[in-house]
């Protein structure tokens, strides 16, 4: 069974995944700062979406936020299956010694 989250919570989750890796001491603000500058867009828009203050949300703004999500998942995938690869090499190493 599938459940699906409201929109402002899924807007919510990308900006706050757009302003990783937080910084130890690192406020909110700059975090907010960080995650527009990487999504492309304002950064009281990008606050809205932080604090889940949007009363409306644009379908460009969806599809934007989306479309960056999308891609960093890619980007995770390809760095995982990366360390698995290497993960695997150095298994192989371990076996024939």
């Amino acid at each position: 069974m599938s459940y699906a989250i409201p929109v402002d919570v899924e807007m919510q989750t990308i900006v706050q995944t757009a302003a990783e890796p937080v910084r130890a001491g690192e406020t909110i603000g700059a975090q907010i700062s960080r995650a527009a500058r990487v999504l492309g867009i304002s950064p009281g828009r990008c606050k809205r979406f932080w604090y889940r203050e949007v009363k409306a949300i644009l379908a460009e703004d969806a599809d934007t936020l989306r479309n960056w999500h999308r891609g960093w998942q890619l980007r995770q995938i390809a760095t995982l299956d990366q360390k698995l690869l290497n993960l695997k090499a150095e298994l192989g190493k371990c076996s024939h010694a």
